[in-house]
């Protein structure tokens, strides 16, 4: 007798098996190329960790209102307690990977405001993961300007892309947020609390967060990480990467508008304490004339670190023409670190050398900042302005330090040729200040027109000191004059800028120039010398927007940016914090010049098409010269080359196909980087081509699915050895299978299966399935959440990181947590304010 299926059965059935398939297909592939569930290097067997993107997109049909991408989720349906990357990944356009980070058609999102403010700056994603999407009416994508061109009305050519959510009207009146706690019997917990206030235009949010899982932040159901942690800067480089941290932090956040939008205020501060024990390994592949050097490195470090971070923004109406803005940012970190290390260098598989060193140092940084501006109205037109500008800024690290360095380097026989032992202490201090002031006048020319003038100086004042103290007298008093320096640096920079701005009908435009005046000057205490230059730089700049209808616009874009060298790569003393690899400062070092040209189309109708394309040239690109010897020791010096350029375009289309809503998405970069190996110029080219596809369904109270997948190929060419060149493909598939089948049920089941290609370097390709499950039950009306979560359930590598810089490709590994379980108990709760 047959068996009659309905058709909500089988909208019940399909989807189960369309992702029973995805997953046999991405099971059979993962059988096929598994590697062992360690990689293997010539010292250890350790666990490698590395997320990698995976797209999304949905059918909301975004608007465009001049240089603002708007899409209305009022009535958007979302599950109850839906975060708001759940809404964000419905959006097209937008791209989120499985860390959480957002792209807007290739560029990255910098920023998330929530009514305009920019909470807990450090990571938008602390907003994306604990904010409930059913209290967001729009989410607007926007090229967010500096503060400077805000208050002072000039268009100074700064744009951050930025994603503003604009809170629901019933919103506004009441609190909302979650408490959770879980583990498990093997000892791992994470906990977590976030809440938020709104009433009006008064804002009130505060996150805390203690976990020993090697989460930095809060996670999502797949137990990615994210978070607001900033590492100290270690002059000494005492680290071995993240390995599987212990992490307690906590945020506040206030905001409030009076008086209509003519006072505000604004302040956030953050606390961490971290502590990690992460164990890695290193190999990496230069292309020389002659053939190719290679390194492998395993190293282990233990670093502690605890951080207060803050800002306040004050912004008052002194009368109705006339308004202040006052800014105090500052930070304090505090680490310790030891970091232990073993390796080995070879020329054409050939063994050259192999060394130990250890690192134990203590960091401690301090950083303050404040600033100061007026602006008023000149005469009866809101739109001339005069405003006046100050501020200074306190910068203070200190690294203090022991090295100890012991290198064995051999004859190509493999007999042992010398050695040579460092054994140092090590005093890094870098204090600087800085106080700087300009003028700013906005003159309106003709209806929507403006022209803006601006004069800027800033005064510079650094004293780097590195004191290297050899133990020829067991006491570490005897100072290292060759690697021992104290400096006094001064810096005078002047800037003048004209900037023609305004609206024509759907045009806008803005047209500007910066003009740049720099003297450095340098005192060599030790020494006694001196060092004077100067230089001028001229730096235009044009973006206009036209906007063809509600559903297209497109952008030309044109800019010209100047990139300052450091204090540590102007100081002209020798760090060889790793004797094998040194690094030498450059006192005549000028700033690099980039010139960048952009075109961007959108159209948002049927097919939801944007392309974005970019070239860029830069002039005295700050990069090195390398000098390696036959034993693999290296001495890399800063230095100005030409040649660099890039060229890039991105292609992203949308639509609905049979119920799903399919994006597709390719692009391709160009880049070429310069640097010198010895005395020979290296022009580095490289190729990166991907495209993929998603799709995406969601069926209120039913089920939600997602499949992403992605194809990349790599090609990179050195003119110093074109016989060696790097190329390998990369895919990364991902699956998202959520039920909602059952009343108070959610289920979801999730898969990454990521495969690189094996290279001439790197022999061993690598293949990875990271499979993730969870089952959650509802309880008391949707507030009480109970779950059980299994994260990588085949206790799998995660891959490998790649990176590829000049000549040289890295491949880096670190450990993991693996394979565990953990069940959790959440609290959601949301409450309107009593009204008197």
């Amino acid at each position: 007798m047959p068996v009659r299926i309905s058709a909500q059965h089988m909208r019940t059935i399909k989807p189960i098996l369309f992702f029973v398939l995805f997953g046999s297909a991405v099971w059979h592939a993962y059988g096929q190329g598994k590697p062992d569930s360690t990689r293997r290097t010539n010292m250890a067997l350790i666990k490698i960790d590395s997320l990698q993107a995976a797209i999304v997109t949905a059918v909301l049909k975004p608007r465009i209102k001049g240089d603002t991408v708007e899409y209305n989720t009022k009535k958007f349906r979302m599950q109850q307690n839906a975060t708001v990357e759940e809404l964000l990944r419905r959006l097209p356009g937008l791209q989120i990977d499985i860390n959480g980070n957002i792209t807007y058609n290739g560029q990255v999102i910098q920023h998330l405001l929530v009514d305009g403010e920019d909470i807990f700056t450090a990571d938008p994603t602390l907003v994306t993961r604990n904010f409930d999407a059913n209290k967001i009416e729009r989410v607007q994508v926007i090229d967010r300007k500096s503060d400077e061109a805000v208050f002072t009305g000039i268009d100074d050519g700064t744009r951050a892309k930025a994603i503003n959510l604009v809170i629901k009207e019933s919103a506004k009146d009441g609190y909302f947020g979650k408490a959770e706690v879980g583990g498990n019997i093997a000892g791992s917990w994470s906990s977590d609390l976030a809440a938020a206030a709104f009433r009006n235009k008064e804002q009130f949010a505060a996150l805390g967060l203690t976990s020993n899982t090697g989460n930095l932040g809060f996670t999502n159901n797949t137990g990615a990480s994210v978070g607001f942690f900033s590492a100290n800067n270690d002059a000494l480089g005492a680290s071995a990467g993240t390995g599987i941290p212990r992490f307690q932090a906590a945020a506040l956040h206030y905001a409030n508008s009076w008086n209509g939008q003519g006072d505000h205020a604004v302040g956030n501060y953050q606390y961490s304490n971290y502590y990690a024990n992460p164990v890695g390994g290193t190999v990496s592949v230069q292309m020389e004339p002659d053939g190719v050097y290679g390194q492998s490195v395993l190293s282990q470090s233990r670093n502690r670190q605890n951080q207060h971070w803050g800002y306040a923004v004050f912004d008052l109406s002194v009368n109705r023409k006339s308004a202040l803005k006052f800014a105090l940012r500052g930070s304090d970190s505090r680490g310790e670190n030891r970091l232990d290390t073993r390796g080995t260098g070879s020329f054409n598989d050939t063994l050259v050398n192999s060394g130990r060193r250890a690192i134990n140092d203590e960091v401690n940084q301090r950083n303050l900042s404040a600033d100061l501006a007026w602006r008023t109205q000149i005469g009866k037109r809101a739109e001339r302005l005069l405003s006046v500008n100050m501020g200074a800024t306190s910068y203070d690290n200190r690294t203090s330090g022991y090295l100890n360095s012991t290198n064995s380097f051999y004859k190509s026989d493999g007999s042992l040729l010398l050695s040579d032992t460092v054994d140092q202490r090590k005093q890094i201090e870098l204090r600087s200040s800085n106080v700087s002031g300009g003028i700013n006048f906005l003159e309106p020319l003709w209806k929507d027109a403006a022209i803006g003038m601006s004069y800027w100086v800033s005064y510079i004042r650094s004293e780097p000191l590195q004191a290297t103290y050899s133990r020829g007298d067991g006491k570490y008093q005897t100072i290292v004059d060759s690697l021992s320096s104290n400096l006094r640096m001064q810096v005078v920079r002047q800037k003048g800028s004209l900037s023609l701005q305004g609206k024509d009908g759907h045009l806008t435009y803005t047209f500007g120039s910066d003009f740049l005046v720099h003297g450095y000057y340098q005192h060599d205490l030790m020494s006694d010398s001196f060092l004077h230059f100067q230089y001028f730089s001229w730096s235009p700049r044009m973006f206009l927007t036209y906007v063809l209808s509600q559903v297209a616009s497109c952008g030309v874009s044109y800019a010209t940016t100047i990139q300052q060298p450091t204090e540590s790569q102007l100081e002209p003393l020798k760090n060889n914090s790793n004797p094998l690899q040194v690094w030498i400062g450059n006192a005549g070092l000028r700033p690099s010049v980039s010139q960048n040209f952009g075109i961007e189309y959108r159209r948002f109708k049927t097919w939801m098409v944007s392309l974005r394309a970019n070239v860029g040239l830069t002039k005295n690109s700050i990069s090195t010269r390398t000098t390696t010897d036959s034993l693999g020791r290296q001495v890399s010096q800063w230095m100005n080359v030409d040649g660099g350029r890039m060229a890039g375009t991105d292609i992203s289309i949308n639509r609905r196909v049979l119920g799903f809503d399919v994006g597709l998405h390719t692009g391709i970069t160009y880049s070429r980087a310069v640097n010198y190996l010895n005395a020979d110029l290296s022009r580095n080219s490289s190729y990166t081509a991907e495209g993929g596809f998603g799709l995406n369904k969601y069926v209120a109270q039913s089920y939600s699915l997602q499949l992403n997948t992605r194809f990349m190929y790599f090609s990179q060419r050195s003119s110093i050895n074109s016989s060696s060149t790097v190329h390998y493909w990369t895919q990364i598939h991902q699956g998202s299978l959520t039920l909602f089948f059952f009343r108070n049920f959610e289920m979801n089941t999730n898969a990454l299966y990521t495969w690189q290609q094996g290279t001439s370097n790197f022999a061993s390709g690598t293949a990875v399935l990271l499979w993730n499950s969870y089952i959650s039950r509802n309880f008391l009306h949707d507030k009480l959440v109970a779950k059980f979560q299994f994260n990588n359930m085949l206790n799998a590598n995660s891959g490998v990181t790649r990176a590829n810089t000049g000549n040289t490709n890295t491949e880096t590994s670190n450990n993991i947590l693996g394979r565990y379980w953990m069940l959790s108990v959440s609290y959601h709760f949301d409450r309107k304010f009593k009204r008197k």
